[in-house]
């Protein structure tokens, strides 16, 4: 199961919106595994499992830092359905770990 790499850029999706107006890059600042996350965090994403449980999975092996470019926001990217991942709380979107949503954008 691919993990993002710390210190690569990839696309972002605000709200998981496949489109050029919710497009954002995001830097990947850190690789946490899910028994050295910090309280703040896992308290966050039991929240959001709790309340989207259609979106989040009740389980993640790593937490994902990023810092949106554009946007000026860090954000918290954990596991979704089919191997995805959707930062948690007021900027969440889904990470094109491997670039196909914004071939999907493009057209190719």
């Amino acid at each position: 199961m691919e993990v993002p790499v710390v210190n690569k850029t990839y696309k972002y999706f605000d709200d998981g919106k496949i489109r050029v107006s919710r497009m954002d890059n995001v830097l990947i600042t850190e690789v946490v595994p899910f028994r050295k996350i910090d309280r703040r965090t896992k308290k966050d994403w039991k929240a959001e499992v709790k309340s989207c449980a259609w979106l989040y999975l009740n389980k993640t092996d790593y937490f994902v830092k990023g810092h949106l470019e554009r946007s000026n926001e860090d954000v918290v990217f954990v596991r979704i359905e089919d191997n995805q991942w959707f930062s948690l709380g007021w900027w969440a979107g889904l990470l094109d770990l491997d670039g196909s949503l914004t071939k999907r954008l493009k057209g190719e």
